[in-house]
């Protein structure tokens, strides 16, 4: 009798290891169904195209996030950091039952991340290294997470509605999400990655709901890859999640039929007027314990296969559309071949400002066709700085980048008709400088020996000349003849040869 016990036990405790093991594998997962609803916002991030002192590989990039991940042990909370450029906070609550855990994925200001494929490639390392995501899986996952962000940048009614209370007391109300300006990147982001601790697998039922794949629609390609890929990711994982469900139930039913024989071989004794021994009782109360556990599990599979056959359901709808939207740019592709007589272009040229930037704006050259009014090209450098431009003969002449990580600030050239640069400087200028062109000659402010000085520049962005003296970035420059004039460091108005900006006298 005492081994029949034993054995009761056993298959209790091991019905109790498949549920355990069950929400033990999933650990903490990426919550893909809070991640797609973001709602029909239009989202275009503006990245960072100017000039830089170096590029990081991609593997390098990568690192930034499989490091933090690396120091991240998913059913616990924790905190991961690097050089202080980057943070993570990891916030598990599974005594909270109400609301999402998260993983906050902080910018910190002086981090140099200025691309969005960059920020995905970031997210993803970290993804594969804490939730054990592939390469490819995981930079699909990043970026429907920039997504997420971007669209509920600031909203912390959102957070507090979904979110648990750790989680919410860990944001900032100013710093929530994703800006869509690299710019305001450093310093000003928490990014959200929202987690949950049931269930066996990420649920991407959400993240590919109809508000998302509308989103990617917007994209030039639609979205297609993407959502092909989406679909290759969301199939496998079906696959696996009906191949664990179905030994699930198997050994569920064994259970359950083993349970049943047992128990009914002390009822029939029962019923026969039978008195059942203390060692019977005890074992009778095990088996209507283990009886109803299997019930239990029993059910949890009956609703996680509900749950599979409604994703089932929902992919084939994805593979719908995808199909009907390639289509779509199969038609609008044999419309845009079709001849049409070229059309009159009088061309303008404007800088066009996406971000103030912290006082300097940030902005791209548009060009327009005065003759009809439509938008005939914009340039791919995003870090044009200041008001103005210089129209040279062939090409047009910018200012462009940024003062952090490994960006300059510097001259460029861009192409008039297509705006593709065609050439970047190789000297530091000031964000904000005037251009002054005369003839062949730029006047502008560069740095030399640490400190602003006025630089004289030939088309070719050389440089050919450079005053002795510091000047106040800010100033202006006045031409008289063969000199001009600018403000110094120091306040004073200096003349300087126009030709060698030597200084040639001091006014009162």
């Amino acid at each position: 009798m005492t081994r029949t016990i034993h054995s009761r036990l056993f298959y209790l405790l091991v019905i109790l290891l498949i549920v355990c093991s069950s929400l033990w594998a999933e650990d903490v997962r990426v919550d893909r169904d809070e991640l797609a609803s973001i709602g029909d916002q239009s989202i275009k991030f503006i990245n960072y195209v100017g000039p830089h002192e170096f590029i990081n590989t991609l593997d390098q990039i990568r690192g930034i996030g499989r490091s933090l991940g690396a120091e991240i042990t998913p059913q616990v909370s924790g905190e991961a950091s690097l050089g202080g450029k980057y943070r993570v906070l990891h916030i598990v609550n599974p005594e909270i039952e109400t609301g999402l855990d998260a993983d906050i994925f902080i910018i910190e200001a002086s981090a140099a991340v200025d691309h969005i494929n960059n920020m995905r490639t970031i997210i993803a390392g970290y993804l594969e290294t804490t939730y054990g995501f592939s390469a490819r899986d995981a930079y699909l996952v990043a970026e429907f997470v920039t997504y997420y962000n971007a669209v509920y940048r600031g909203d912390m009614e959102m957070v507090i509605d979904r979110y648990k209370g750790p989680v919410v007391d860990a944001l900032d109300p100013e710093k929530i999400g994703l800006d869509t300006h690299y710019s305001n990147w450093p310093g000003k982001t928490q990014m959200l990655i929202p987690l949950r601790s049931a269930g066996l697998v990420v649920d991407t039922g959400a993240i590919t709901e109809e508000e998302v794949i509308d989103e990617m629609r917007k994209e030039d390609d639609m979205g297609l890859d993407s959502r092909r890929d989406m679909v290759e990711l969301r199939e496998e994982e079906i696959d696996k999640e009906q191949v664990e469900l179905d030994d699930r139930r198997e050994e569920v039913e064994k259970q359950d039929e083993a349970v049943s024989e047992e128990l009914e071989v002390l009822e029939e004794k029962e019923q026969a007027g039978e008195e059942l021994s203390p060692e019977e009782e005890t074992l009778k109360e095990e088996l209507e314990d283990e009886k109803a556990a299997v019930e239990d599990e029993k059910a949890a599979v009956e609703e996680e296969q509900k749950q599979i056959d409604e994703r089932t359901e929902e992919v084939l709808e994805m593979r719908d559309d995808i199909a009907e939207d390639e289509n779509k740019r199969m038609e609008e592709s044999e419309k845009e071949a079709t001849f049409t007589s070229a059309p009159l272009v009088t061309p303008v040229w404007f800088l066009m400002v996406d971000d103030e930037g912290d006082g300097i704006p940030f902005g791209r050259v548009v060009m327009y066709n005065l003759e009809d009014g439509k938008r005939l090209a914009v340039s791919n450098v995003t870090a044009v700085r200041g008001r103005s431009m210089a129209i040279l003969p062939d090409s047009l002449l910018v200012i462009a980048g940024k003062e952090s990580g490994n960006a300059k600030v510097r001259l460029m050239l861009l192409d008039q008709k297509t705006l593709e640069t065609q050439k970047e400087g190789s000297h530091d200028v000031f964000p904000g400088s005037l251009m002054t062109v005369k003839g062949s000659d730029i006047y502008l402010i560069t740095t030399d020996n640490g400190e602003w000085r006025l630089g004289k520049f030939n088309t070719s962005l050389d440089r050919t000349a450079v005053s002795e003296v510091a000047v106040e970035p800010w100033t202006s420059i006045s031409f008289d003849g063969v000199s001009l004039f600018i403000q110094g460091a120091t306040g004073e108005i200096l003349k300087l040869s126009a030709s060698t900006l030597k200084e040639e006298a001091r006014l009162e």
